[in-house]
């Protein structure tokens, strides 16, 4: 998945549509100049050598501006031309041969009709979902009966797929007189924290007589839609009283400075001190079996990371713990790589029947080992696979242990059996790194 592509404010030709006297390269670098984020070329009409002209010069337009240019439906276009990706239909090549066709970095996005496929897509990767017409449009051809999805639609769709890291951009009949309404409504009925990530045009910026004019305008009102990182489910928090929380809690522990007793793994030991040091705290590494119950019952946490097992560390992590509960102490347990051997899901079983976990801290395949759920699976420290209803995962996992359980990956899902929170501020770059998710564990130990 290409991340950090800006879909606010979608552009998508339509030649017929040009103004007399213009030509779709000078609306295109209008449009731009007004605000347009992302550009797809679309020509039904048009025959392959016409095309790559065409595409060659948009391409050249949004080099310049730095905005992404895709290609509609032509795959042989878009590697004609190397262009940035392509746009989708569900008559199209499915999404798995277009990326091995196209590469892993190249941007693909596709058009659901239902939910359905909209949940399909997201599976299978796409960076993007273009929506079902919001209202009827004169440039795509429909039944006669055709109604359109409505705000009302939109909203079903992006609960449907709300536990996916794919963006969605909505389409269809869209312009400057209906489109705060359908950003309001968004904004106000979504119920799972995803939100639409912008809106695509075509006649209200290609047909305008001012694009850039007509472009701006649509910005501003694109510019409402509330980026919703997280959102607590069957709750009634504001955002402000969750970041005003988290930021209480920040100067909290600069001013308490409290001690994290942390029992980790030699890769990330070094490394979890100097973050422990970094956000206010203070760290004690100590794993000796002959004084972590002195440690442990002082700390005002206890984080326990199985990285490094052995018989050994193995008393450690259950005296800690142990004394731990005796003293009140919170106690965060990361299950590194827990569906990765027996040994070591027997020894995650283990610690959670000995002593009270009060937060659970893993990826998805070291979650859906400890609670028996298939899907991700780990190999090694790493996670493969996928989830299929990780809100379900969390909280149920959360309500049988009677603790906290948190899922971290591209999406964080955090779940005390009775909210569940979803956090979409995943990295790439995360991957690329080795010890990111103990580092994590170490991180909530803190607050």
């Amino acid at each position: 998945m290409v991340k950090n592509i800006d879909i606010s404010v979608y552009l998508v030709t339509d030649s017929s549509l040009v103004p007399n006297g213009k030509t779709l390269s000078q609306v295109v670098e209008e449009a731009i100049e007004g605000g347009v984020t992302f550009v797809q070329l679309r020509e039904k009409n048009c025959e392959t050598r016409e095309f790559i002209r065409k595409a060659k010069i948009i391409k050249s337009i949004c080099k310049k501006h730095n905005i992404p240019f895709v290609i509609n439906d032509r795959i042989d276009i878009a590697l004609a031309v190397d262009a940035d990706g392509v746009h989708l239909g569900q008559k199209d090549m499915n999404i798995e041969l277009a990326k091995s066709i196209l590469g892993p970095n190249k941007i693909i996005g596709i058009t659901a009709e239902t939910n359905n496929q909209a949940i399909e897509a997201a599976k299978a990767g796409a960076d993007y979902i273009g929506s079902l017409a919001i209202y009827p449009t004169k440039t795509k051809k429909f039944p006669d009966n055709f109604t359109g999805l409505g705000k009302e639609g939109l909203v079903e769709l992006l609960d449907c797929i709300s536990e996916y890291d794919t963006k969605v951009v909505a389409i269809g009949g869209l312009n400057s007189s209906n489109l705060g309404e359908v950003v309001e409504y968004c904004n106000k009925n979504i119920k799972k924290g995803k939100n639409i990530d912008g809106a695509a045009f075509t006649s209200a910026i290609i047909a305008a007589p001012d694009a850039k004019k007509a472009t701006s305008e649509l910005a501003s009102i694109s510019a409402k839609i509330e980026k919703i990182n997280a959102k607590i489910l069957n709750a009634a928090t504001p955002d402000y009283e969750i970041i005003k929380k988290v930021s209480e809690d920040l100067y909290r522990i600069k001013e308490n400075s409290p001690l994290i007793h942390t029992i980790t793994n030699f890769v990330i030991m070094n490394d979890a001190a100097n973050i422990t040091i970094e956000i206010g705290a203070s760290p004690c590494m100590a794993h000796a079996v002959g004084e972590v119950e002195e440690f442990a019952t002082i700390a005002d946490c206890v984080v326990i990371n199985i990285g490094t097992l052995s018989s050994e560390w193995n008393d450690a992590f259950y005296l800690a713990g142990r004394a731990a509960e005796k003293a009140g102490t919170p106690v965060v347990l990361d299950p590194v790589a827990s569906g990765a051997t027996n040994f070591r899901l027997s020894t995650c079983n283990n610690l959670l029947n000995a002593f009270k976990v009060t937060v659970l801290k893993g990826n998805a395949g070291e979650i859906s080992a400890i609670a028996g759920y298939g899907g991700a699976v780990s190999k090694g420290v790493d996670s493969t696979g996928t989830v299929d209803k990780p809100y379900e995962l969390v909280s149920k996992l959360a309500k049988e242990l009677n603790t906290c359980v948190c899922m971290t990956g591209a999406i964080d899902y955090i779940s005390d059996g009775k909210k569940t929170i979803s956090l979409h501020n995943g990295d790439k770059m995360l991957e690329k790194i080795t010890g990111s998710g103990c580092t994590v564990s170490n991180l909530v130990g803190k607050f």
